[in-house]
Order: C-alpha cells, then structure tokens, then sequence
C-alpha cells in the first residue's frame, strides 16, 4: 500500500531528535548490532543512561525533558555549532531531573527486590554521556517500537519527535506508515505498533531528505536481546570504554513482556501482553528469528 503524501515536511540541516519508544540493542555471538554513519552526516547522541540499563521514569519527566530540550533547540535555523556550545548545560539539567527520581528508586525498593531499578542506582553516574559519531564511524543500530494505543495521550512519550523541524512530528509513525514517501521502510498494512525501526532506517529517512546533522537524546531502552547476565555486564563495559552509549526507557504501571520475531528489512515485528506493575518498566522474551514483514 502507497500512501499520498499530503504533506511536505522540511527539514533543517541539523535535526534534534527525542526518541521516547521502547527500544533494544540486538546482540549476536556477543557482538551488538552496528551501522556506519553515512558520508556527509554527524550524529551526536544523548543516552539516558547506560547500555543495558533500565531508565525507570515517568510520562511526567519525559515532557519536562523534552520542554527543556525545546526551550534551548526549538529553532530549526540554529547551526550545529550552536547546537554543540548548548550542549553541556542542557545535559547537566536532564542529569539532575533524572537524580530527582533516585528517592522514590529507593523507597520502592525497601519493600519489593527489582534488578532494574538497582542498576538504574548502580549506573546513574554513566546516564546521560555525549557521544558525537563522525562521518563513515559506526555506531550501535538500536531498534525502537510501541504498541497500539501507547502514545495517545501525550504529545511526548511513545514517539520520536523532531522537536525543531515545523509541526513537531511523530517519525516512527510517518516512516512506518509511507507517509511522506518513506518508502525504504517498506510501509505496512499491519498497525504501526507491530513493528521495530532500526537507527539506521530513522538516518536514512533523514538523510534523502537532506538532514546532514542529528542531535538525538534517547530516553528509550537499550536492553540487550542475548546473554547472560555475566555476558551483558562484560559487554556494557566494553562498550562503554569503546565510547559507545546506549539508553532506555521502561513502562509506567505496566510490566511488558515481548516476542520478538526479526526480519532482514528494516522494520521488524512486535507482539506484547500486559500486565499490571507499579512503576514505568518492561521486560522481554526473544523467540527464533522469523521473516514478518509483508
């Protein structure tokens, strides 16, 4: 299916990007899942915490996260050099948002035991590290996705919003969908919220339309699909010290376990099940690779 494209989007040169979806970092035979930038294209990248590491947050710190990164990147005609002297300050007031949270981490955990919110505590100190990629360097190939019916509600969560491009957009839904000729992405008749995008399919969108510098805060997931706990630690930490950062954001009053079945396009198949929880947090469930895109 083609959709019309009825809209023209512009996009400046440098894009700023907050991706606030679930999300994964793909891992086989112990090695995570790269792409290399594309020539002519920088990419600096804002991770909420580090890979492998639950970000336990709320809707309510997404959208002050986000009005913090509007009220500084909002206008799409500042330069990516403006961008990067900006930086620093706006990094340093997401860290302290973020540090708000660690009370409330640690009266949850005086009366229930969760492995996620003690590595949010144990790796706090590497949230929110900026890690600029440079033309033709790899860079880790996350996946992102939701489910239907999750980004409703606010103008914030459960998206990847260009927050300095005319109309603040939703790329997950226009990629997924075809809207406005994404047409790499091999747009769907099945419901958007079945499916993953790659970073790279989000770079290449940006790319043929010209986008030549990525500013991107990843408030999502980054947990890794394979390992044991022993294997994921030891791969955290190398990817850490080969200056790679990864992200995540977990699920409010919902515990989301997921099947994921991968494809070689682009975007992949996603199938959940809910349950109830007290605090934003999910956990997954990875079956045999199947081919799932039509």
């Amino acid at each position: 299916m083609v959709f019309p494209e009825t809209v023209v989007m512009k996009f400046p040169k440098t894009v700023v990007l907050s991706i606030t979806l679930h999300g994964q970092m793909s891992v086989k035979n112990g090695a995570v899942a790269e792409f290399t930038v594309p020539k002519g294209m920088r990419i600096i990248k804002v991770s909420a915490v580090a890979p492998g590491v639950c970000n336990v947050t709320t809707e309510k710190e997404i959208e002050t996260a986000n009005a913090s990164i509007r009220e500084v990147f909002n206008s799409p005609k500042l330069s990516y050099e403006e961008k990067e002297s900006k930086l620093a300050s706006l990094v340093q007031s997401l860290k302290t948002l973020e540090s708000d949270t660690t009370a409330t981490i640690r009266s949850q955990l005086k009366t229930q035991k969760d492995e996620d919110m003690l590595n949010m505590l144990r790796y706090m100190d590497n949230g929110f590290k900026v890690v600029q990629y440079e033309s033709e360097k790899p860079i880790i190939n996350k996946e992102f996705g939701r489910s239907d019916g999750e980004g409703l509600e606010s103008v914030d969560d459960y998206k990847i919003t260009a927050l300095n491009v005319e109309g603040q957009p939703d790329l997950h839904s226009n990629i997924v969908s075809e809207r406005y000729g994404a047409t790499n992405t091999r747009g769907s008749t099945k419901s958007e919220g079945q499916y993953l995008l790659r970073l790279s399919t989000i770079v290449t969108f940006l790319q043929e339309r010209n986008v030549k510098n990525i500013l991107l805060f990843d408030f999502s997931c980054s947990e890794m699909t394979e390992g044991s706990e022993r294997d994921k630690r030891l791969l955290r930490l190398n990817l850490m010290k080969e200056g790679f950062n990864g992200g995540k954001k977990t699920e409010t009053r919902r515990r989301r376990k997921r099947l994921y079945g991968h494809s070689k396009a682009n975007t992949h198949s996603l199938f959940g099940k809910q349950q109830a929880t007290r605090r934003r947090k999910h956990s997954r469930k990875r079956p045999s690779r199947t081919s799932t895109n039509p």
